[in-house]
């Protein structure tokens, strides 16, 4: 009974200590992996570094639509070199179309009026005028001569005497038709007077501008493109509607790609290592390891919140950075537009060099350090 006693304390510490070897052994941390990729190295000791991304030369142009409607073509793919002023996508322009055909009309018109009240007098009317002048005369001439007669009878009869206000009567009414007769001539003759020509001609300025507006809306309907670029994307597919205005959705997208530009985002605590004559290189990512030096082109002035991510998990969003911008040197880079790249630039001055001494010799005050 005695050796029971002892033999059953021995094997339960014996499992004990047995559980707790095993266990040890297999919390034990595995040696990390090497990495798949090798991560890019600097070929500069003191260095600024910076996510870049590859962008046109022009920037990214994103399109709209320039009116409101439905997409009637499309006329360029993807990757196409288009001109200045070439048509990309046109909306559709079947109401402009026939309002421009009633403008036309309209124009035609007043055309038409214009030109008619330009022509005249006319040889006609002024010769119909003309004839009733010369038949109201000779009526005027008819009618005095019978006066005349009557008044030389005197008193020889008393039907003279009844007649005479008849006749006097006559020649005062052959008068003013003849008046009226001569008044007619000589409005004919003047043709159109110029305040009437005036807005003959308004009427066909109007026209003109009616038909030179419909004009304008329907190139307006056609977007071009407004650079020498390259189509990058294309969200606009026919029979789709496309609406203008801010906030509309961009309907493709342009740039010139001769040559690519990489716009480099430095964070702000390292702007001041950045140093426009420092060389720079570009790195790609992933398998191949491949670098390309890049040209200074110019910095933006103004400091902005980031907003290129690269996916690391050490990243910080919560920063600004100093956007500086490079150009490729070779032409035949194997890097497309939106591609991140690593880039690195010869820095201006050691990591951790001491600020120089402000006015009095009292050191300069170290810049505030991220909270975050």
């Amino acid at each position: 009974m005695n050796r029971k006693f002892v033999a059953l304390p021995a094997l339960a510490v014996a499992g004990i200590v047995a559980a707790a070897v095993t266990v040890a052994k297999q919390n034990k941390p595995l040696p990390a992996p090497p990495p798949t990729v090798p991560p890019v190295a600097s070929p500069y000791g003191d260095r600024v570094s910076g996510s870049g991304i590859v962008e046109p030369s022009s920037e990214l142009i994103e399109l709209g639509a320039p009116v409101s409607g439905l997409i009637e073509e499309v006329v360029v793919q993807e990757g196409q070199r288009v001109a200045k002023g070439e048509p990309l996508f046109v909306i559709d322009r079947r109401a402009l179309r026939a309002q421009l055909g009633g403008a036309h009309a309209r124009l035609a018109a007043a055309e038409a009026r214009y030109a008619q009240a330009r022509s005249l007098p006319k040889v006609e009317t002024l010769a119909q005028a003309q004839a009733r002048v010369d038949q109201v005369r000779a009526a005027v001439t008819d009618a005095q001569g019978r006066l005349d007669r009557l008044r030389a009878i005197g008193e020889a009869g008393a039907m003279s005497r009844n007649e005479l206000p008849t006749r006097e009567f006559e020649v005062a009414s052959a008068r003013a038709r003849l008046a009226e007769a001569e008044a007619n001539l000589e409005f004919v003759r003047r043709g159109t007077y110029p305040e009437d020509l005036k807005v003959i001609e308004a009427d066909v300025g109007a026209a003109k501008a009616e038909v030179t507006m419909l004009d304008t809306e329907l190139d307006r309907c056609i977007a071009r493109a407004p650079i020498d670029a390259h189509v990058l994307r294309i969200d606009a597919r026919p029979g789709q509607y496309a609406a203008a205005g801010p906030g509309a959705k961009t309907q493709m997208t342009l740039g010139d790609l001769t040559p690519l530009h990489v716009r480099v985002d430095i964070d702000e605590l390292d702007a001041w290592r950045f140093s426009e004559q420092g060389k720079a290189v570009a790195s790609l990512r992933g398998g191949r390891q491949a670098s390309f030096p890049l040209t200074f082109v110019r910095r933006v002035p103004l400091v902005l919140p980031k907003r290129t991510l690269s996916g690391e998990n050490a990243e910080r969003i919560d920063t600004r950075v100093l956007q500086v911008i490079y150009r490729f040197e070779q032409e035949d880079v194997p890097v497309a537009p939106g591609q991140l790249l690593d880039v690195f630039i010869e820095s201006a001055g050691p990591a951790g060099a001491p600020d120089e001494p402000a006015a009095g010799g009292a050191p300069a005050p170290a810049p505030a350090a991220d909270g975050n």
